[in-house]
């Protein structure tokens, strides 16, 4: 049916009614052969076969008689003169054992009746015989009617059967029917053609012309050149009123036609933003997300206690190498812009470096290769830098190593060299198949892949190294690449740093003993947020009240015999009331505990949201996935800096 309106719709109107009266004329002559002449065939078998049993009555009654008499020669000659007869294909006398014993051709008589030229049916013989009655049997497919007659007779004083077997032609009949039908059909047919050349001569006529000027006009319109449209076609009818829209929108499309052409190249970047986006990030979170999924895994399997914590050291740091990106992905906009903005904190380098170590390894193992940290004593340090992105670089490079090595050797070489400002060098190291050098001219660029020793061109998105640039740039540093095709392949880069104090003390209000005993009020409707978030609470020493939602929280501060709260811990989206709404609610009471100290403890980091709390009111913000350390940390700032 959608192929039909289709074909309805795209068939031009100069052809349409004509195209009609055609089809008209084909389905009459589908009703003449599909109706008229079977129908005229059946008539013609009608017809035959009233003259045909008179005949054969006639036959069976007549020879019956000759036979009778032993006259065989008046029996020849009669069978000789019908079966020449108009329409008659044979006539045969056949006795009880299929045998022919008279036939219009004496040379058939003594031979079986199958060697006849025409059909005579076994069971219709024995039929006819055994009843002495009529038989017939028509055969549309040859247009034959066969009839069967027995004959019963003394011979030689014992009785004797013989079938006549009679067969008449029905196609002289049939021809005369077609002719008939014929006729009539044939001047349907050609008043129809005729009709449907005359009107579609009137049709070219009065519709083409201006049926092409708005093909014309509409074209040109959709090319978007609506100045240049000059449409003569007037009037009322649809045609006049389709001709009116055109111009209209002729003009409205040339008046917005600049903005639309800057709208679509605005919609052409941002989508090639999207997309270059897309593929960084899908490249940028499969390997700390192989170090989670690994590292758990093992986990499960390992019974060694130093191994299980191991394990858990190298699952945990790859989750949240993993978060920092998803930070990133969430700050879209910085990504676009090409602004990632860097987040220098005091960090041990060392640790560091085992922690990559401990992600890696497991992951060249797979690969059959052996994964080797080289890093001096002066690595041992706390440094000022942005560990994420350092980590996301070293993460990259040694991956891509495992990669194109096949059991071989990876070395992760680090050097820290300076005083207060140092420079740290890092190199990466295999003994895979090397690059060539039309390659490595590309290698940095976006999108660009090596080729691999069978011609064929690297597995992965070809962005990697072009990140790793962009980071090591926006840290100040340079990167480059020393190989050799089959002697292997050095990734080197260099980024200054800073120094930093051995350890990082944490604001507190104790004479740097950590605050304990405080009685804090947890605002979540997560039941796995509520246990986590509690337990970590409680081996600090505090005393956590729980609130499934912002109305729970805000009549906890009224409720009876609780103890007064040191703290609110405040979700955002929450059922009934949201953690921006009971901020608010909290912060317009007329009592003291307006001022109680309120934390936002949510997974919602986009600017909007994070504006919107502090506006309500709150003092600190943590964002979700929430870190011990993290949450001390805020806890401990929060308290010690209110007046």
């Amino acid at each position: 049916m959608r192929i039909f309106r289709s074909l309805i719709d795209d068939l031009p109107i100069r052809y349409f009614v004509p195209l009609g009266f055609l089809v008209a004329a084909l389905v009459a002559f589908g009703v003449f052969v599909g109706i008229a002449l079977p129908e005229a065939e059946n008539k013609a078998f009608e017809l035959t076969e009233e003259d045909f049993y008179s005949r054969l009555e006639d036959m069976q009654g007549r020879y019956n008689s000759l036979l009778a008499q032993g006259n065989s020669l008046a029996l020849n000659q009669d069978i000789f003169i019908l079966a020449n007869k108009p329409g008659v294909v044979g006539l045969a006398l056949v006795d009880q054992d299929m045998k022919v014993r008279y036939a219009s051709n004496s040379s058939y008589e003594g031979r079986p009746a199958s060697e006849l030229p025409f059909v005579a049916d076994p069971a219709l013989v024995k039929r006819a015989l055994l009843t002495g009655q009529q038989v017939s049997d028509r055969n549309e497919k040859s247009g034959h009617l066969t009839g069967y007659a027995g004959l019963g007779f003394v011979e030689s004083g014992q009785m004797t059967q013989l079938c006549i077997v009679y067969v008449l032609s029905a196609d002289e009949i049939r021809a005369n029917f077609q002719s008939v039908a014929e006729r009539p059909i044939t001047i349907l047919t050609v008043t129809l053609l005729i009709i449907a050349v005359a009107i579609g001569g009137l049709l070219f006529w009065k519709v083409e012309k201006r049926a092409r000027q708005l093909l014309k006009a509409a074209r040109k319109l959709g090319e978007g050149e609506a100045g240049s449209i000059d449409l003569d076609v007037r009037g009322t009818d649809e045609f006049g009123q389709l001709a009116t829209l055109i111009r209209e929108s002729a003009d409205k499309l040339e008046a917005s036609r600049k903005d639309l052409r800057a709208a679509v190249a605005e919609a052409q970047r941002a989508n090639t933003a999207k997309s270059a986006f897309l593929s960084n990030m899908s490249h940028e979170i499969r390997t700390p997300m192989n170090g989670v999924i690994g590292g758990l895994s093992l986990l499960q399997s390992s019974r060694d206690p130093a191994e299980r914590h191991e394990l858990i050291d190298a699952a945990l740091s790859s989750a949240r190498s993993l978060l920092d990106i998803i930070n990133d992905i969430l700050d879209f906009s910085k990504l676009e812009a090409a602004k990632m903005d860097l987040h220098p904190a005091p960090f041990h380098l060392g640790r560091l470096f085992q922690e990559i170590y401990m992600l890696m390894r497991h992951v060249a193992a797979e690969k059959r290769n052996e994964l080797i940290l080289d890093i001096t004593p002066d690595c041992q340090a706390w440094i000022e830098a942005d560990a994420a992105r350092i980590r996301q670089v070293i993460n990259n490079l040694v991956g891509n190593a495992i990669k194109f090595t096949e059991t071989g050797q990876i070395k992760l070489v680090a050097r820290l060299v300076g005083g207060e400002a140092p420079i740290l060098s890092v190199r990466v190291e295999d003994n895979g198949p090397g690059i060539s050098e039309a390659d490595q001219v590309k290698l940095f660029q976006r999108f660009s892949q090596v080729s691999q020793e069978d011609g064929t061109r690297a597995k992965g998105t070809g962005l990697g190294l072009a990140i790793c640039k962009q980071l090591v740039g926006l840290m100040g540093g340079e990167i480059s690449v020393i190989s050799s095709v089959g002697e292997g392949s050095a990734f080197l880069f260099s980024i200054p740093v800073r120094r930093a104090s051995e350890q990082v003390t944490l604001l507190s209000g104790n004479k740097g003993e950590p605050l304990t005993g405080l009685n804090i009020l947890l605002a979540e409707d997560m039941k796995l947020n509520q246990m986590l978030i509690s337990r970590m609470l409680e081996r600090m020493g505090h005393t956590v009240v729980l609130a499934k939602d912002g109305r729970e929280a805000v009549a906890a501060l009224d409720r009876e015999g609780e103890a007064e709260f040191d703290l609110i811990l405040m979700d955002n989206q929450m059922p009934h009331i949201s953690g921006i709404e009971a901020t608010r609610l909290v912060r317009s009471r007329a009592d003291r505990k307006s001022r109680l100290p309120i934390v936002a403890l949510t997974a919602g980091v986009l600017p909007e949201e994070r504006d919107a709390f502090f506006k309500a009111g709150i003092d600190g913000f943590i964002s979700k996935p929430v870190e011990p350390d993290q949450l001390r940390y805020e806890i401990e700032r929060v308290l010690t800096q209110r007046p």
